[in-house]
C-alpha cells in the first residue's frame, strides 16, 4: 500500500510540474521571467527585502535563461539591500542574467530630497505613524507631514532631464553593474554604453530555434529625450522580427499609481505614453509584448479578434516583486485614452511573469505566458515578512493568468 501511495504521489507531482511549470518539459525553448517593484517604503527602506528574497528564490529554482526587471529596485538609496538578493539568488553557480530598466525610485537622489526624507522619517518615528502603499494618503493627517510630502513630490518632479539622464546612467553602472561580481555582470558589458553620460537604454537579441527575438529596454523617465527616441526608431528600422519592450512606467493602467499619473499631462508617464505608444501599437513594427512596472499589481491590457485570439501588442504590468501591493484607481476611466485596449486581467498579487518562447510546426515563434504568485486582499492587510516567506513557495503558487502570443516573422 505504501509503495502504491509513493508511485501515485510521484505521478501527481510530475503532472503538476507539466501543467504549472512547462520549462521543465520544453527545455529547448527560450525561457525568461519578468518582474519588478521590489522597493520598500519610507518606513522600511533600511530593512532587508525579505519578500523580494522569497520571490527571487522561487525564480532561481525555475532556472530561466535570464530575468527582465521592470524597475524600482529600491525606495531611495538602499542598493545594498537589493544587491544582496541578486548576488544570493542569481549570481551563483547557475548564473541567471538580470536586465534592469530604470524606475523612478532609483533616480531621486539629491541633497534636498535627502534632507526632506530625513525630516519626514523623524516625524513618522516620533508620532509612531504607520504608512503603507494602500493607506498612505489617508494616513498623512499631520499638516506638517503633508507639507513635507508635497515639497518632496515637487522636488522630484522638478528634476531636469539632464539630471535624470546622468543619474540613470550612474544607476546602471555604478550602483548595479560595478557593485556586483564582474564575472556575473559581464553580460551587461555587451549591451551598456560605458560613456560618462551614456545611454540608460539598451537592447539585446536571443535565439529561439534559430530565429531572433529582440529585447528593447527603455528609460520611461526620459519621455522627451530625442537621443533615446531616435535610437529606438533605429532599432525598429533595422530589425523586423518580433520585439519585446521593457520599461518602468505603464502606457495604460487602471491601477492607483498609473491612473493618477496618466491623467496629468505634465507627468513623465503621460508624456512617455503620448510619444511612444504610436510606435508600440503600429503592428508593422512587430512589437508583440510591452512590459512595465510602477503599479504594484498585475495587469494584462490588450485586444482580441472576433475569434477570441490575442492580438499584438499585449501590455503587461508586473509590479508585484515585494513592494506593498496597490489596487485600482478611484477615478473616471474615461479620463484616460486606452486606444481600443482594455484591462483583461487584474490581480493584487505578489507575482512574476514566466514566459516560454518556442516555435510551432510552421516555424512561427510562440510566447507561452503564465503568471505565478499569490493574491492578497489589500483591504484585509498584507502578510508580514515571516508569513510571506513561508507562503511564497514554488509548490504553493497560484496560476494567476495565462495567455499565448503568436509572433509575426
Amino acid at each position: 500500500m505504501l509503495k502504491k501511495t509513493k508511485i501515485f504521489l510521484l505521478i501527481y507531482s510530475l503532472l503538476i510540474g507539466f501543467f504549472l511549470f512547462p520549462q521543465l518539459i520544453y527545455a529547448g525553448g527560450l525561457h525568461f521571467i519578468a518582474y519588478g517593484d521590489t522597493r520598500q517604503n519610507i518606513q522600511t527602506m533600511e530593512k532587508p527585502q525579505r519578500k523580494h528574497d522569497a520571490i527571487a528564490k522561487v525564480i532561481s529554482q525555475m532556472e530561466p535563461d535570464f530575468v527582465l526587471f521592470s524597475g524600482d529596485m529600491i525606495y531611495y538609496n538602499e542598493f545594498d539591500r537589493f544587491l544582496e538578493i541578486i548576488a544570493r539568488n542569481y549570481a551563483g553557480e547557475k548564473m541567471i542574467p538580470l536586465y534592469p530598466a530604470i524606475g523612478n525610485h532609483e533616480i531621486i537622489v539629491t541633497e534636498k530630497v535627502d534632507s526632506l526624507i530625513r525630516e519626514i522619517m523623524e516625524i513618522i518615528q516620533k508620532e509612531e505613524i504607520h504608512l503603507s502603499a494602500a493607506t498612505m494618503e489617508n494616513m498623512l493627517t499631520a499638516s506638517k507631514l503633508k507639507d513635507l510630502w508635497l515639497k518632496l513630490s515637487e522636488e522630484i518632479a522638478s528634476m531636469k532631464e539632464s539630471q535624470i539622464k546622468t543619474r540613470s546612467h550612474q544607476v546602471l553602472h555604478k550602483e548595479f553593474k560595478d557593485r556586483l561580481d564582474p564575472a556575473y555582470t559581464s553580460y551587461l558589458n555587451e549591451v551598456l554604453d560605458d560613456g560618462a553620460n551614456g545611454r540608460s537604454w539598451y537592447s539585446f537579441l536571443r535565439k529561439v530555434n534559430g530565429l531572433n527575438i529582440k529585447f528593447i529596454v527603455l528609460n520611461s523617465l526620459l519621455p522627451d529625450d530625442e537621443e533615446q527616441l531616435q535610437w529606438f526608431l533605429e532599432e525598429l528600422k533595422h530589425f523586423g522580427g518580433p520585439k519585446v519592450v521593457l520599461q518602468h512606467y505603464p502606457p495604460y493602467s487602471i491601477g492607483n499609481y498609473g491612473y493618477k499619473s496618466l491623467t496629468d499631462k505634465q507627468s513623465w508617464e503621460y508624456r512617455f505614453r503620448e510619444r511612444y505608444t504610436r510606435f508600440f501599437n503600429d503592428v508593422s513594427n512587430n512589437i508583440v509584448l510591452i512590459m512595465s512596472g510602477h503599479d504594484h499589481n498585475y495587469q494584462r491590457i490588450g485586444r482580441v479578434d472576433e475569434s477570441g485570439n490575442v492580438q499584438i501588442p499585449v501590455y503587461v504590468i508586473t509590479g508585484g516583486g515585494g513592494a506593498d501591493l496597490s489596487g485600482t484607481g478611484e477615478y473616471n476611466i474615461s479620463e484616460i485614452s486606452f486606444d481600443g485596449f482594455r484591462c483583461m486581467e487584474f490581480s493584487t498579487a505578489y507575482h512574476f511573469l514566466d514566459i516560454i518562447a518556442d516555435t510551432d510546426d510552421k516555424n512561427n515563434i510562440l510566447l507561452e505566458c503564465k503568471v505565478f504568485g499569490l493574491r492578497y486582499d489589500i483591504t484585509k492587510g498584507l502578510p508580514c515578512d515571516d508569513t510571506f516567506v513561508r507562503e511564497f513557495e514554488k509548490d504553493h503558487l497560484e496560476l494567476i493568468d495565462q495567455f499565448m502570443i503568436r509572433c509575426q516573422k
